[in-house]
């Protein structure tokens, strides 16, 4: 899936000054918009996230599976942030706020069926333009680094970068 010019826009805006090295300082993308964030141990071990929104103050809350891995966790957010930027930009995940005032994500392992709703795969690239910027991938590829070292310095696990790394490709490929 191909992330809108209007979303990227977005995403450029949010995260400009924010990242240091290369990691994106979630913690202070979650303040500047105004989203809090909770670890939590859910009933359902499939769920590793979830977003919500609570109305009528119209603030979102963002909830995480306390028993993940740190980078594991960071993704979920970002992912979690994906839906929200989705929204606020009434692209795929708005219809899914309206109806349901949030979205409860399951695991990666959970969804190996591939099934997964445009809304979900939408908050997944947000998320990896997020914490992976194309243009920081390209520049640590550039340098010759390994997978093991780009996901070291994004702080995601050497699954997401190796994905990040396929679908970059692929669009190298294509362009």
């Amino acid at each position: 899936m191909e992330l809108s010019k209007k979303i990227l826009i977005f995403i450029e805006g949010l995260t400009d000054g924010l990242y240091l090295n290369h990691a994106l300082q979630l913690e202070a993308v979650l303040e500047k918009l105004k989203i809090k964030c909770y670890t939590a141990d859910f009933e359902d071990s499939r769920i590793s996230g979830a977003i919500l929104k609570e109305d009528p103050d119209d603030k979102f809350i963002i909830y995480v599976a306390k028993q993940h891995h740190p980078n594991r966790r960071r993704f979920t957010i970002a992912h979690e942030l994906g839906h929200y930027i989705s929204y606020v930009n009434d692209s795929y995940s708005k219809n899914g706020f309206l109806e349901n005032k949030g979205f409860e994500d399951y695991s990666i392992l959970y969804r190996a069926d591939g099934k997964s709703s445009e809304a979900e795969m939408e908050a997944n690239e947000i998320a990896a333009e997020m914490l992976m910027p194309r243009v920081k991938v390209v520049e640590l590829l550039e340098k010759n680094s390994t997978i093991e070292l780009m996901a070291q310095k994004f702080f995601v696990s050497e699954i997401a970068m190796t994905i990040r790394l396929q679908k970059l490709y692929q669009d190298l490929i294509i362009t």
